[in-house]
């Protein structure tokens, strides 16, 4: 069966919508992202949605809008949807602001399972990069300087303390912009904190990967284990993703730390025990980055500790930025 009547695809959406997240939809506006999907639920909701309305769904018809109405519109009408803007989700309230950076190639939406985790003092604030979660409709961006640029217009600018974290290519991220809001008057970060990662002087990988074919990338991907086994193995959801992803190393195999002189908080520096990535004698060089105290901490775990050892990691965060907090 076909459908072609607006309001009776919006309802296909909504249905499919309840059956892959298994809540409805908050209203029309509300992301699909925001609401808890990700890249392989994308796949569940865009089968749900082909059988609903007798006709195979493309990936891209989901991705450039995903919003309720967006899809509806745009399945419709036989077009795409407008562009999706950059939402900025915060949990929490305080004196305390912590700003949070992915990984190449992964959404800011992997640090939504930290809010609960968290001191209640502290907002929680992921940073989404353009071409992934709630800014999927945007174009990646390749270059740090413009990266940075979109980045610090989502920093607010009212006075609260905020501190900035990263991980892997995040962390880097994390640094430059922290001198980057310092630089234009948003003051000093009262802490950076980085985990998985290498100083800025040695984080440049000693072989590129953005300049890689397509399959070459897919298998770089693979080795080093941090996208989804189902991603790399769904030739449409790869075609989405592999420009975003090759955007991130795109910077990070270009990478040349852009400030002169170190900042002036503390910072601290989180490292996997058995991760061979960043090893704590690859991550004690950021001392050299700051003018302030310096630690580096061990988690228990490999590169991607932070998800394996979540636990640990955020009650040692919570502890820097709210002392005694580990305690309570």
């Amino acid at each position: 069966m076909n459908i072609a009547n607006a309001s009776d695809v919006r309802t296909v959406v909504m249905d499919a919508w309840e059956r892959t997240l298994e809540v409805p939809p908050a209203d029309d506006a509300e992301n699909f992202f925001d609401a808890g999907g990700n890249s392989i639920l994308l796949v569940t909701f865009q089968q749900h949605l082909s059988r609903g309305l007798g006709r195979k769904v493309a990936l891209s018809e989901i991705f450039r809008e995903p919003t309720v109405a967006g899809i509806a519109y745009g399945l419709a009408a036989g077009r795409e949807g407008e562009s999706a803007e950059a939402s900025v989700r915060v949990s929490g309230a305080g004196p305390a602001r912590l700003y949070c950076l992915p990984y190449a190639g992964a959404s800011a939406r992997m640090y939504d399972v930290w809010k609960d985790a968290l001191p209640p003092s502290v907002e929680l604030v992921p940073l989404e990069l353009p071409g992934r979660g709630s800014r999927c409709g945007r174009r990646p961006i390749a270059t740090l300087p413009e990266l940075l640029s979109d980045l610090s217009s989502y920093v607010a600018d009212d006075g609260v303390p905020y501190a900035v974290f990263g991980h892997s290519f995040g962390g880097i991220l994390a640094y430059e912009l922290a001198q980057r809001l310092a630089a234009t008057g948003r003051g000093m970060p009262s802490h950076l904190l980085v985990s998985g990662c290498r100083a800025p002087r040695h984080a440049r990988p000693a072989q590129t990967s953005f300049d890689l074919s397509d399959q070459e990338f897919r298998d770089r991907l693979a080795q080093l284990r941090g996208t989804p086994q189902e991603l790399l193995e769904n030739d449409e959801l790869m075609e989405l993703y592999l420009p975003i992803i090759r955007a991130d190393y795109m910077i990070l195999d270009r990478y040349e730390p852009t400030a002169r002189d170190p900042l002036t908080c503390p910072i601290v520096a989180f490292y996997g025990e058995a991760d061979a990535d960043a090893t704590e004698q690859d991550v004690v060089a950021w001392a050299d980055c700051t003018t302030s105290t310096f630690r580096a901490e061990a988690i228990s775990g490999d590169h991607f500790f932070l998800h394996s050892a979540k636990d640990d990691l955020v009650r040692a965060i919570g502890a820097h930025l709210v002392p005694g907090s580990a305690q309570r």
